[in-house]
């Protein structure tokens, strides 16, 4: 049985005058990524801190790990928690390393070579000796998603993620992320574009007047579908939006397209509805 292991229960805040969030209702089930999407305001960050434990619901129940989140330093904050919130502000006078360092001796949980690695693993060299205030935008928040992992935390809580990351940066982010949910972590991702999360999320929402709405519920996969008939492939255009032709393949007419089907023989299901009639589907991985 899959774990629940961060749940919003009925929960509501406002900051201010304003009411950012509405009766949310939230669960990230155990290796699961859930994302969700909001204009700059929405109250994505907001939520990230309640999970964490370092802001408290005005109403409702948060849940993270089993354990409900109590107001007060003792007792009541999640544990097991990896989170990269906003801009993390490190010691600009220090190296990496050894800023990562200081904050591994709070919990005392891991060594130097657990440090090192979680900054090998998103392209930092953990022997650089300049001083934070030197690094480029891409290399702060490389070493941000190196304090996040470095502990192996069970919950993840990413602000942004992707911000200011190169290319590189952001295959070895997909690839970090992979490796956190096969280990059973549990990952949430917030961001203003939807294209920068929707790759590595399970299920995406969108925040909206301090509402959580559904996009998806399931990840999308990419497909190739693979017929003889052009009829077919005319019908696979019209009747999936993302269909793209690609021209033939193994003696096929065949083409490509993104769709939440998990299995090939739902796939083949759908199209069969459709009257549609395809020689070979696989994942295109």
């Amino acid at each position: 049985m899959t774990s629940t292991m961060i749940k919003f229960r009925n929960v509501s805040k406002t900051i201010g005058n304003k009411q950012v969030l509405v009766r949310i209702r939230l669960t990230v089930s155990q290796g699961s990524v859930v994302g969700i999407i909001g204009a700059k305001g929405a109250g994505k960050t907001t939520l990230l801190r309640l999970a964490a434990g370092v802001l408290y619901p005005d109403a409702g129940e948060v849940w993270v790990t089993g354990k409900k989140v109590h107001p007060g330093l003792l007792g009541g904050l999640p544990s097991g928690i990896g989170a990269l919130i906003e801009s993390l502000a490190f010691l600009p006078q220090l190296s990496g390393l050894r800023n990562l360092a200081m904050l591994a001796r709070i919990r005392r949980r891991i060594n130097t070579n657990s440090i090192r690695t979680s900054m090998l693993r998103i392209g930092l060299n953990p022997d650089n000796r300049n001083p934070v205030w030197s690094y480029s935008l891409d290399m702060r928040q490389r070493l941000g998603i190196a304090q996040a992992i470095m502990e192996e935390p069970s919950v993840l809580l990413l602000d942004e993620p992707t911000n200011g990351l190169d290319q590189e940066g952001r295959r070895l982010l997909a690839d970090i992320l992979e490796e956190q949910t096969r280990r059973g972590a549990s990952i949430l991702l917030v961001s203003d574009r939807q294209a920068d999360i929707n790759p590595f999320c399970d299920k995406l929402y969108s925040l909206e007047e301090g509402v959580l709405l559904p996009i998806r519920q399931r990840r999308e996969h990419k497909w190739i579908i693979m017929t003889n008939s052009a009829e077919d492939l005319e019908l696979l255009s019209l009747n999936i939006p993302s269909f793209q032709k690609i021209g033939w393949m193994n003696n096929n007419l065949a083409g490509t397209c993104m769709g939440e089907w998990e299995t090939d023989e739902e796939l083949f299901a759908f199209l069969a509805l459709k009257g549609i009639y395809s020689t070979a589907i696989r994942k295109d991985h």
